[in-house]
């Protein structure tokens, strides 16, 4: 019985060996996702993703273990991400790469229905830039970051407050934010 191929995004809590023996053996897919989104436990715990960088790590070191071929993102420029931030990204992001892992690489963009979707977009400095380039030059990364920093730059120019119903709760602090003072406190 074939089951066919499936959106292969996985969350790295939920990889265990027994769901991809499954997946092996019903599906046509041996290339998958891992969301890790960051390597900051803060960043981790500010977006509310129920997973810490441990479990990243876990779900890499089984996915490749068990044949799949493992593609895990990273979003830079998370809101609130600091350089300690970004730089524990970075290092996830080169030790997964060395375990045969390729990253796939995105920069922060505000999305409708999230909860950072009134986060500014994101912003990459030129030493992250350096290093993410370095591992796509080695082929261990790959992903549109390029085209969505540019964006991400032309939307921050152009930002418009547009009314909204109800304001999302950013949960990292934003810097230079203006508030209008009738928006709920945020969450620290």
């Amino acid at each position: 019985m074939f089951f066919g191929s499936f959106p292969s995004e996985i969350r790295p809590e939920h990889m265990t060996v027994d769901a991809l023996r499954l997946v092996k053996r019903y599906c046509a897919n041996d290339n998958l996702i891992v969301g890790a989104q960051s390597g900051s436990e803060r960043v981790l715990e500010a977006a509310k993703r129920g997973h810490d960088v441990e479990s990243v790590r876990r779900a890499v070191r089984i996915g490749i273990a068990e044949g799949f071929r493992i593609n895990v993102d990273m979003i830079f420029g998370m809101p609130g991400e600091d350089p300690a931030d970004a730089e524990a990204s970075l290092k996830l992001a080169q030790e997964l790469a060395a375990l045969g892992a390729r990253i796939h690489s995105h920069v922060f963009m505000p999305l409708p229905g999230t909860p950072w979707r009134d986060a500014p977009p994101g912003d990459v400095d030129p030493e992250t830039i350096r290093a993410v380039s370095r591992l796509a030059q080695q082929g261990a990364l790959y992903g549109h970051w390029q085209k969505q920093r540019e964006h991400a730059t032309r939307l921050a120019a152009a930002a418009v407050e547009y009314p909204r119903p109800g304001r999302s709760r950013t949960l990292l602090p934003l810097a230079d934010r203006p508030t209008t003072g009738s928006e709920p406190p945020q969450d620290r």
